[in-house]
Order: structure tokens, then sequence, then C-alpha cells
């Protein structure tokens, strides 16, 4: 059996203060039976079942805790359809038409949040915005430079700036940057909830406080148990990292380590922030900076080899000042204070990429895991996947994201 961090976060959340009326679901408490049974109410899982709402597939989503309340409310809402893997990296891993259609699906992906935002009645904090990805030194100038060259040849939406063009822009001096258009930033919470009762609306059947507790195959079917009740499902959708009675396929191998993020108090923006962007590093880790619609600054980074969130206050503030002091290093003549700091858990895949797909080993049981820090795209990527598969289609990118991949299966891929 599998184990992962029980606690997924520590510290103060920014995300939850923003929402006042938290909407509620029962608690499942009978037996029922469901085409699809979706195991996590987070992000995933609520991009998942908003999209199967629409099809009119019989549909539950069941949480062992609070919806949105997990990782989804340690997720600082950046989106965009570069990924921690550069593209030319990807390329040189599985091949230039792979690597491509893969980025490709990620800004198809921005567009679908886009839709799907505007749908919900009430603010979620959806804003398009362009990412400025500066350059730390002169080789990582080089790379960006490369990685710029050949989103320029697949028509992405890209721009190049040298320290001239930059220093009109930004009140810090960097060897270069990539500016890509058409990212976005969103309040995770707000929309997670938003897509959930959305999909409420739509007749999925939505249940918090359901921890499952074992799940067997009987006639054909998967039976899901519950504490107080029974679930009888033909296709299991796995949107949380661990899941009773489902172990890993044999080649998932996430990578758990903890990150951290700290949010100013509101009106906090310098008035030198360049425009409508939001900010990342070439470095690994690296750090990334993103604004709010109240003025506030949020800065994320420091990503360490752990699993567990750290538990002690002192720690924490250590690591919040840390982030403050990078982006007091931007804007020099700008002072931050954190109003909100926080560390969580994360998942990464050995080879950059999520695990999203049925997998030979266990049939019937789509994973929905949206390794590494693009995960709301990703999760977008699955739920358009999970439909694809329930009715029957091949997405075009189940080989290249299939669960059950090795490295020597990427390379049959391209050739």
């Amino acid at each position: 059996m599998e184990t992962r961090s029980k606690q997924l976060h520590s510290g103060s959340l920014y995300w939850p203060h923003t929402i006042s009326k938290v909407p509620s679901y029962p608690t499942l408490n009978k037996r029922i039976s469901t085409q699809v049974a979706i195991i996590g109410g987070g992000m995933t899982g609520a991009l998942c079942a908003a999209v199967l709402a629409k099809t009119g597939i019989s549909t539950v989503l069941v949480e062992g805790g609070k919806v949105a309340s997990a990782s989804t409310a340690a997720n600082t809402g950046l989106l965009q359809f570069s990924n921690d893997i550069m593209l030319y990296e990807l390329a040189e891993q599985i091949g230039e038409l792979k690597a491509v259609q893969f980025y490709k699906e990620c800004q198809r992906a921005l567009k679908a949040l886009a839709e799907l935002a505007s749908s919900i009645p009430f603010d979620t904090g959806f804003h398009v915005r362009k990412s400025l990805y500066y350059a730390n030194d002169v080789i990582d100038a080089a790379k960006l430079y490369k990685e710029y060259m050949l989103l320029s040849k697949y028509a992405f939406p890209v721009g190049w700036d040298l320290p001239e063009a930059l220093a009109r822009r930004i009140p810090f001096r960097k060897e270069a940057a990539l500016v890509t258009r058409g990212d976005a930033e969103i309040n995770p919470v707000r929309f997670a909830h938003g897509l959930i009762a959305q999909a409420a609306w739509n007749q999925v059947r939505v249940f918090e406080h359901t921890r499952v507790q074992e799940i067997q195959r009987k006639n054909g079917a998967f039976i899901i148990h519950t504490e107080s009740g029974e679930i009888s499902a033909h296709y299991i959708v796995r949107a949380s990292g661990y899941l009773p009675g489902i172990n890993n396929p044999s080649r998932i191998k996430p990578i758990l380590q903890r990150s951290y993020a700290m949010t100013t108090a509101a009106n906090a923006v310098p008035e030198s922030w360049p425009g409508d962007y939001m900010m990342w590093e070439t470095a690994r880790p690296y750090f990334y900076f993103r604004t709010t619609p109240d003025g506030r600054v949020i800065a994320g980074g420091l990503d360490e080899e752990r699993q567990d969130p750290v538990t002690a206050e002192h720690e924490l503030k250590v690591r919040t000042d840390l982030l403050i002091t990078e982006l007091q290093k931007l804007f020099p003549d700008s002072r931050f204070e954190a109003e909100y700091a926080w560390c969580g858990t994360f998942g990464e895949s050995e080879d950059g990429l999520p695990y999203l797909g049925e997998d030979v080993e266990q049939p019937g049981i789509f994973h929905a895991l949206g390794c590494g820090g693009n995960g709301t795209v990703y999760g977008m990527i699955a739920a358009e996947m999970l439909k694809d598969y329930v009715n029957g289609r091949k997405h075009p990118l189940t080989s290249l994201l299939a669960p059950g991949r090795s490295a020597a299966e990427q390379i049959s891929i391209i050739i």
C-alpha cells in the first residue's frame, strides 16, 4: 500500500479568506450506483466533474474532507502553457513533434479554463496575464533563447527581451527574458467551488466528509466502500494522490516535495510592477511572483526534497523572510510584509509530465495525477481525456501521458 503525507499544508492560507459563504454537501450514508465515481474534491476532481456534467454521464464525486480545501487551497493560481520542463528540453527527451503537441494541449487547456471560468456566475479571479520568464545568468539566457526560438517556430505567442528593453519594463536588471502571452491567474478556491456547484446543479452527486475505506471489483463493477455508504461504479477517477485499495501502478513514481508561498497585505503592489505580468525565473528550484485583484503580491518557491510541510512556526517564518528578501531584490524601493504564509506538499514525475489516463494494470481506473507546477492546466487536460475515455475515444495525449509509461516507451512513441 502506498503512503502520502496526511497533512498537505501548514501555516495560514490566503484563498479561503476570499470566499465568505462556503457551499456544503451531504455525507454519503446509503448505497448508490453511477457510471463514473470521481474520488477527490480538489481542483482536478472539480474540473473532471464539470466536464462530465455537460455530457449527461452519470457521475458521483466524493471527498474525504471539505471540497477545495486540501492542495487546492495552497495553490498559488498561476496558469501557463509553459511548464517546469522547457519545450526544447522536452523535445530532446521525447521528440520535437510530441513535445510541441503537449505544449499545444496546455495552450488549449488554458482556453478551456477561461471558458469554464466565464460560465461561473461569480468572480473566480480569472484574468488573462502575460508571463515574464527571466534568465538569472548568461548560461540561462542562452537556454532561454533556445526556448524562444523553438516556441516561435511553432507560433506560440512569445517575445524576447534583452537587458536594454527589460530595463524599460522592470526595475531590476536581468540577462534576458522570454515573454509569453495568453497565460492567466485565478483564485483556485473560488474557481473549484464554482465548478463543483455547477456540476451539482447539472446532476452530479457530490458528497463531502465521505472517506473511501476500500475498493473491490465485483461482477464487472467497482464497489467503493465509504464509512457509511457504498458506491457501485463502472469507472473510478483517481483525482487524489492516494486511495485505499488502489496501489500505484508499478511505474507511477511520484516525487513528493514541499514548497513555500506568502501573500502580502492588500494594496502592496509596487508602482514599478510590470503591468499585467506574472514573473518566474530560470533557476531551479525557481521563485515566482504574481499579483491579486486587491493589490497583493504572491511570492512562491524554495522547494525542498521533503514530503511533509513544516510544522514549526519559526521554520515557516525563516522561509517566508527568504521569499520577501527575493521580492525585495526585484523591487528595492518597496517594502513588503507577509499577511499570509504557508507551506504545501506537491508532486513531480521523473519525466516532468503528469500521469493521466487508464493503466493496463488497473483497467477501469483513470488516474488524474497532475504532477508538477502546472497542476490546474493538467487537471483540465485530465478532464478532457476522461471525457474521451468514458466515451470510448482515444485522446491525442493518451500514449504520452499514460500512467504506465516508461522511458523506453516514450522513445518508441517518436520512432
